[in-house]
Order: structure tokens, then C-alpha cells, then sequence
């Protein structure tokens, strides 16, 4: 019998503890893969056929949809509340659109599993969650004076999550004297994030313990408001987390998925590379590479992601019609061909340092070689996929004109 237990949770303390002793990095500037000592597969395997090889992910998911069926109870009741609360808040500009939310009330439980191996952690914040329009987000009071206590009402409280000091404090926190001492010490607090622009000034519209809940919108113009609910009946028994999100409108959340589509999926595959580029050493190969990574996820949310969003934001919250357009020039068509070409390029330099440091294993050799050809492969589907995005803009832009 042949037994292989190989977890690939890298986030855990033994991983962690792997990438710190690693037998060939003799270069403490030497950029190595992410998982370069790491176990590399999540199977169990008896015997050779592959009909018994069963991973770690496949036992959760089927854990996961076993579940389904209460989930899907549970998932209901809430769309259930939501309607009704959205429904009694309609002139504080709540809008609940039913149909949209019953598409996946329940992380299905591919992605659910896909979380949990991505983070370590076995907490998924999202497995049931819905989605409101308010087209007056902007006013904090319809929050706390209105939504919250509806919740409440019915039985829904704010869950808790844990944030540094260091990240409270960038939201208006002042730490004690002891907590100045290790700002990365994490606190409790309700699981509220408020991503919306200029809205700061409206904190004493939020109750006391929220009041810490006010963070920025996304690098790429994305704005929401998240939070997560538990029943407050179950809240001492390891409680399911249902998730909220507040959009401006419909236009807003189709850009969401459009965005998400085209853009977003794709820059996050960079985060897939074997290789990390620890050494921002200025001139670097490493640096390089990284600024490469930089340049294109700019050129994407700038010409992309950005212009969705304040086009649906405009036409929710403004009834604007009228779109900024989106279109990639000739030259920014080579620029993007520069950038990959050039990642590419400090890539393989980085590989080749790696191997150069590497100690004399060949099993170590051996991995190096298999992570370039890993990443050689991402960074080709990465590119695939963002030339595919440039051509659907230019020709949605192209029909716009004629």
C-alpha cells in the first residue's frame, strides 16, 4: 500500500517554517517560489490506480454540498428578511432585487473549497450572501439608523472580525499606550467595511463601535459597503456567516461582474506564480519584474476598471447616460506586449539566480525547472486572457460609434 498525506495549505506554521530553512537558498537577496520546500500535492493515494487518489479539497467539497440542502433553507429565510427590510426602507433609497440574489444566495461548494485552500483558513465569510441597492449610500445615517436595526428587528446581528490596531488606526482609532507598544495586536470588532469615497466626515453618524468601520474603495475605483450577519440565536455555536453587499444600483453591479470577468480574475492569476519576487533590491531583476506586474495591473484598472465603475456609479446615483469610453489604443497595444515580454524576460533572469544559489540537489534543480515552466504557462494564459479583454472592449466601443 502506498499512503501520501501532502496537504497544500501554505499558510499554515509548518509551511511557514519550510520556507524559512530552505536546504538552497544561500542568498538571503535571491528571490525563491512561493512554495519552493512545500508539500506540492493534497492527495491521498492507496494502491496506483488514479480512481483511488481522493485530495483534501475533494473530501471538503463533498463535506460542503452534503450541506447544501440546509443552507439553501437558511439562505432562503434571509433573502426572505432582506426583502422585507428593503421593502419598509424603500424611501431611504433600499431597493432588493429578488431575482438577482436567488442566482447564488450559497457558495457553491467548488469555491468554497477553493477559498479555504487560497487562505488556510477554514472561515468563509460569504457562504450565504445577498446583495441591495441603496442610491443613497453615500448618507451613512440610512445605515445605522435604518438597516442595522431592521436587522436587528429580526432576529440579524453584525458579526466580529479581528483587524490590527495598525489598521484601526488608519480609520481614526487612537491606541492606548499599551497597544502602541505592538500595533499588530488584532482586536474584535463588528464586521462592517464601509469602502465608499469621501464619507469620513460622516463618522459621528455611526454609532460608537462602528465608528472604525470607514475604510477607502478599492485601487481600481471599486465602492460598497460589506458586512456579515449572524443569527443571533446561534451566535455561541459556530454561527454561519451571511454575507451583505450594498451596490449603488443595477448598472453598478453588472460593472462589478464585468470587471470581475475581465479584469479582476486575471491580474489575480499573478498571485498563482511559484515564484515570489522578494528582492526589491532598486534595479533588480526581481524589482523589475514586480514593476512589470505593476504597469500592467495600471494599465487595466485604469482603462478599465475605473471607467466602469464611475459609468454605472454615474447612471445610478445621477441618471448620466453618458459613458467615458473605453478603447486601447495602437500603442497601448504595444506597450502590453512590452510589459509581458519584458516580465517574461526578468522572469527567467530570477530563475536563473535562483539556480545559481541553489545547492547541489538535483531534486532542488528539478523543482526550478518545473516552477519556470508553472509560470512560463500562467503568465501565457494571464496575457490570453487580458488580450481577449482589450479585443471585447475595442469592439463594444467600435459598435458604440456606428
Amino acid at each position: 500500500m502506498n499512503l501520501s498525506i501532502t496537504p497544500k495549505f501554505q499558510t499554515f506554521q509548518r509551511a511557514k517554517q519550510a520556507n524559512q530553512n530552505q536546504s538552497y537558498q544561500t542568498n538571503s537577496t535571491v528571490s525563491l517560489p512561493k512554495y519552493a520546500n512545500t508539500l506540492v500535492k493534497d492527495t491521498v493515494s492507496f494502491g496506483n490506480t488514479p480512481r483511488q487518489l481522493v485530495t483534501v479539497a475533494d473530501h471538503l467539497q463533498a463535506q460542503i454540498a452534503a450541506d447544501s440542502g440546509r443552507l439553501s433553507r437558511i439562505a432562503t429565510t434571509y433573502l426572505d428578511v432582506l426583502e422585507s427590510v428593503a421593502s419598509g426602507l424603500k424611501e431611504k433609497g433600499f431597493l432588493f432585487d429578488r431575482a438577482y440574489c436567488e442566482l447564488n444566495p450559497v457558495k457553491s461548494p467548488k469555491s468554497y473549497t477553493s477559498k479555504v485552500v487560497r487562505s488556510g483558513h477554514f472561515k468563509v465569510p460569504d457562504t450565504i450572501r445577498a446583495t441591495l441597492y441603496c442610491n443613497n449610500a453615500y448618507d451613512l445615517s440610512v445605515l445605522n439608523d435604518g438597516l442595522l436595526p431592521e436587522m436587528q428587528k429580526r432576529g440579524y446581528i453584525l458579526s466580529t472580525t479581528e483587524r490590527t490596531i495598525k489598521d484601526l488606526v488608519k480609520r481614526g482609532y487612537v491606541p492606548n499606550a499599551v497597544e502602541e507598544a505592538d500595533l499588530s495586536k488584532e482586536i474584535t470588532v463588528p464586521d462592517l467595511d464601509i469602502r465608499l469615497e469621501n464619507v469620513s466626515e460622516q463618522v459621528t453618524k455611526l454609532d460608537p463601535h462602528l465608528r472604525y468601520s470607514i475604510s477607502k474603495p478599492q485601487k481600481s475605483g471599486y465602492e460598497d459597503i460589506q458586512m456579515r450577519f449572524i443569527r443571533d440565536f446561534d451566535k455561541k455555536k459556530n454561527p454561519i456567516q451571511h454575507e451583505l453587499i450594498i451596490l449603488f444600483g443595477p448598472h453598478y453591479s453588472k460593472a462589478k461582474h464585468d470587471e470581475s470577468k475581465y479584469v479582476y480574475d486575471a491580474l489575480r492569476k499573478f498571485d498563482e506564480l511559484s515564484m515570489k519576487f522578494s528582492d526589491d533590491t532598486i534595479g533588480s531583476h526581481s524589482h523589475k519584474a514586480n514593476r512589470y506586474i505593476e504597469l500592467i495591473t495600471q494599465m487595466f484598472r485604469g482603462k478599465i476598471s475605473e471607467k466602469l465603475f464611475l459609468n454605472a456609479k454615474n447612471k445610478d446615483l445621477y441618471d448620466i447616460s453618458d459613458e467615458i469610453p473605453i478603447h486601447f489604443t495602437e500603442t497601448d497595444i504595444g506597450m502590453f506586449n512590452n510589459y509581458f515580454s519584458g516580465l517574461h524576460d526578468r522572469m527567467s533572469s530570477v530563475y536563473a539566480e535562483a539556480k545559481k544559489a541553489a545547492s547541489s540537489s538535483d531534486s532542488a534543480k528539478k523543482q526550478l525547472s518545473k516552477d519556470l515552466r508553472h509560470d512560463r504557462n500562467c503568465l501565457n494564459e494571464i496575457k490570453d486572457i487580458l488580450s481577449n479583454t482589450i479585443e471585447h472592449f475595442n469592439y463594444q466601443s467600435d459598435l458604440k460609434k456606428t
